[in-house]
């Protein structure tokens, strides 16, 4: 009778071991399917803002995030009031933000008169003068980038003696083109009323 015995618990002593080595399969088989998910689920939703933009130089190195872009100008509009010739050239500045979430480009600037100039001044680097297009030379390979909530400043530049004597009001508008998807040509208009 002994010897029936042992071949019996050899058979449940081989049995514990192939369950063992069942659950030991099915579990890896798991972590590997919910790491499969965890995958897509991450390739489908794209990095985490705060993992993107951190880390030592995150700024530094320059790369695009991953979000959408939105030029803001502030104002908007620019009330110039009462121009006086006589005391020449009015300098102006506007706040350009990005209210968004991705890195904007500014690529160029334009003006609708050669009597208005405008430059961009980011990180206190002051970019070109770009003026009416076919009017005097032309920037070339210029460009602008602002992290999301960076501010830079728009200094407008308007000479009351590009047009000689000149009594009457005056409109301009300088254009800001950039990947801001919503507005790839953003606008800003200069008014006022000049006078001797």
């Amino acid at each position: 009778m002994s010897r029936n015995r042992r071949p019996a618990g050899k058979s449940q002593k081989a049995g514990r071991r192939g369950g063992r080595k069942s659950l030991l399969l099915i579990a890896a088989v798991s972590f590997l399917a919910l790491a499969g998910i965890f995958a897509v689920v991450a390739l489908r939703t794209g990095p985490s803002p705060t993992r993107a933009q951190s880390g030592p130089g995150a700024a530094d190195r320059g790369a695009p995030s991953g979000g959408r872009p939105a030029l803001s100008v502030a104002p908007s509009s620019y009330d110039l009031g009462q121009i006086s010739q006589a005391r020449g050239i009015v300098t102006v500045e506007m706040a350009v933000t990005n209210t968004g979430d991705g890195d904007l480009e500014i690529s160029e600037m334009e003006t609708t008169c050669g009597c208005t100039r405008a430059s961009l001044i980011v990180d206190g680097k002051t970019g070109p003068w770009y003026g009416m297009r076919g009017h005097g030379d032309w920037p070339t390979g210029w460009s602008a980038r602002l992290r999301p909530g960076q501010r830079a400043a728009l200094r407008v530049q308007y000479d009351p003696d590009a047009h000689g004597i000149y009594r009457g009001p005056v409109d301009r508008t300088v254009f800001i083109y950039s990947n801001d998807p919503q507005q790839t040509r953003a606008a800003v208009r200069l008014i006022g009323t000049q006078g001797p």
